[in-house]
């Protein structure tokens, strides 16, 4: 181990709660400071919260064998808030898809991912206007108790927790980071590990280095209420639907490719006014009308889905590589572009594990 540092981790969402542990247990000072007043309030409890096995990539094999690698190291570190064991299936649109039934058949056996495959009209629910269905082993992960988890190990831990603290700046001065919030407070550090997700890159620029472009997404994903035992279903592969269970809650979380992106931007840094959800969501007509448009795509493939009803919104920014719509590669990257100046690049939970272990390796690294 290197000479203990002192680290501020900013993001307290899944990927800096869990550096920020591994950090604290190299024995480096950590602070983590946390816009919200609370941990995985933001992206990571916003985004969904499918455990991805790597079905979702068939365009993009780097993508789907990261997401594998993954998958097995994050219910290794936390079994207790993964909710598996209901029927998990993923379907080829009869029309529109980006990949054949057979194309998907070869990249799941290409790279090892076990399925069985179901005639779609026969599973509960039914689902039509798909060509292939194949039933997996994938999972989702209980954000609430992930939350609760994380919790209980930073208090435990030799890590500071700083909430509700908005960094607004940083810069580098003889060898150390000065880092400015909105409170007017100032901190000095070694070292930065940035984690902040949709505010990487306002902040690496302020430090001089290249933030090439993103995509930027400002989500909604409905939290609904149906009557129905828990049940994955995802179309592929393209501007289509997926619903899966909101971990133990009972409930179900709706995604549209289009309907649930409110507003999508590629630039340098995300928009301003996104830090106001009221000026990017609109009022609850607006949202309702949204969210209409969403389960009348889904109906198209689970008729019985029409006794939905909407019982939450969950929504955020979300951010993409630029450019990359033809095969919708979706990598985790942890970069160190500076001198004790770190950013973790993901929307991917459960990439989050060997994420904190590569950044352990980073800050220790000559």
């Amino acid at each position: 181990m290197s000479e203990p540092r002192t680290v501020a981790v900013i993001g307290g969402g899944v990927f800096g709660s869990l550096a920020a542990l591994r950090l604290a247990g190299q024995g480096h000072h950590v602070t983590v400071l946390e816009r919200n007043k609370e941990l995985l309030a933001g992206a990571s409890f916003n985004n969904g919260n499918r455990l991805h096995l790597g079905f979702h990539y068939p365009r993009d094999r780097a993508t789907a064998e990261q997401c594998m690698r993954g998958y097995r190291r994050f219910r290794e570190e936390f079994a207790d808030c993964i909710v598996s064991g209901f029927p998990n299936g993923y379907f080829i649109a009869g029309e529109g898809s980006a990949v054949t039934p057979q194309e998907y058949l070869d990249f799941c056996d290409a790279v090892g991912l076990p399925y069985r495959r179901v005639e779609p009209a026969h599973c509960v629910p039914p689902v039509t206007g798909t060509s292939l269905g194949l039933l997996t082993d994938e999972a989702v992960i209980d954000c609430a108790r992930l939350r609760d988890t994380l919790s209980e190990r930073l208090r435990a831990s030799s890590a500071t927790v700083r909430f509700a603290t908005d960094v607004r700046t940083v810069e580098r001065h003889e060898g150390r980071y000065i880092l400015g919030t909105g409170d007017g407070s100032v901190g000095v550090f070694d070292t930065v590990v940035n984690c902040s997700f949709s505010d990487i890159n306002r902040l690496s620029r302020q430090l001089g280095h290249e933030a090439p472009p993103r995509q930027y997404e400002y989500t909604a994903v409905f939290v609904i209420d149906w009557d129905h035992p828990p049940v994955g279903v995802t179309v592929m592969d393209g501007r289509f639907t997926t619903l899966l269970p909101f971990g133990a809650s009972g409930r179900f979380l709706l995604y549209h490719v289009e309907h649930s992106v409110v507003e999508r931007v590629t630039a340098g840094v995300a928009p301003e006014h996104w830090r106001d959800p009221a000026q990017v969501l609109g009022d609850r007509t607006a949202q309702e009308r949204r969210f209409g448009q969403a389960l009348a795509e889904a109906v198209r493939f689970i008729p019985d889905l029409r006794t939905a009803r909407l019982h939450d919104i969950l929504h955020g920014p979300r951010v993409v590589l630029a450019g990359r719509d033809d095969t919708d590669a979706r990598p985790s990257e942890v970069s160190r572009l500076g001198p004790g100046y770190l950013t973790v690049f993901s929307g991917k939970l459960d990439h989050s594990v060997w994420a904190a272990d590569e950044v352990v390796r980073l800050v220790e690294a000559p």
